[in-house]
């Protein structure tokens, strides 16, 4: 009988210690962008974003703007051959889990499904929707990466 009830008892602690580690890596598995650390947003005006070009490089960087109290999410990131690319920070497909995406090497991770795209197609062939980081247009003036508020508003349904 005593063997018994030292055995529930080593049993009770491991199911709650297991529980405990389930709940916790739960926790984790559904917090939006781990990893990710967002920037405050660069400079902007009434109608336009904009991101100095030298401050951007081939490790990605996330921003977020506020649109009427939604935090829409967008990266910028630099290939291996120096252009830059921008998106949103959530997919056409995806958006609903609010994951994002973090960056592993050259390409950019999708938090929720797993895919990976190559930075070298973002802005290029991710412009039809799908399950992409969500196209964002931009133009470049030389210095700065120019993006316009009304796009960054256009999808803010996603966050």
């Amino acid at each position: 009988m005593k063997k018994k009830m030292v055995l529930m008892s080593v049993v009770a602690v491991i199911v709650i210690l297991f529980l405990g580690g389930c709940t916790s890596t739960t926790q984790n598995k559904n917090n939006s962008n781990t990893n990710t650390d967002y920037n405050s947003a660069p400079q902007q005006n009434e109608t336009e974003v904009r991101i100095p070009i030298s401050d951007i490089s081939t490790t990605a960087k996330f921003y977020s703007y506020d649109s009427n109290g939604v935090s829409v999410r967008y990266f910028a990131v630099k290939d291996n051959q120096g252009n830059v690319h921008v998106a949103f920070d959530a997919c056409d497909v995806c958006y609903e889990a609010k994951k994002g995406y973090r960056q592993n090497g050259d390409v950019m991770h999708c938090i929720n499904c797993g895919k990976e795209f190559s930075i070298t197609s973002i802005g290029v062939e991710n412009t039809a929707g799908g399950c992409w980081p969500s196209f964002l247009p931009m133009k470049s003036d030389g210095n700065d990466v120019v993006i316009k508020i009304a796009d960054l508003e256009s999808k803010s349904y996603m966050f």
